[in-house]
């Protein structure tokens, strides 16, 4: 019996993800690591709504790598090695998403919807007031 694929992430990729649809998330994604930077942008590509403004917010200054991945799930060939390592650690053709799990090996919950997404905006305006 073949053991199932998983990808554990760091708590800020976790972080990332989760609030992906509530503000920017600009600097979080740049201080991952390159291979969790395409993984998170893959699953957010997966998971968030493209008519969302935030969403396609986070999605501007890593165009490049959007447009990478976007290429891949087109059955178009990479040379991106980070990309590669995704499709091996997976074992599809594409970058799996199904397997990412958080640092207890948990997967992850659904994005947040749109109450979800209206509490955390009232706690990141609170939290700046303090």
């Amino acid at each position: 019996m073949e053991k199932e694929t998983t990808i554990r992430v760091s708590d800020a990729f976790i972080q990332a993800y989760l609030n992906f649809n509530v503000a920017s998330q600009h600097e979080k994604i740049s201080q991952l690591d390159s291979k969790e930077r395409y993984l998170l942008l893959t699953l957010a590509l997966d998971k968030h709504s493209d008519e969302d403004p935030v969403v396609v917010n986070n999605f501007l200054p890593f165009r490049e790598e959007v447009m990478e991945i976007y290429d891949v799930q087109d059955d178009k060939e990479t040379s991106n090695q980070f990309i590669k390592e995704l499709i091996e650690e997976t074992g599809d053709k594409y970058i799996d998403t199904d397997c990412i799990v958080d640092s207890k090996g948990e997967k992850l919950r659904a994005p947040y919807d749109k109450a979800e997404v209206r509490e955390a905006k009232i706690d990141f305006i609170s939290d700046s007031e303090k």
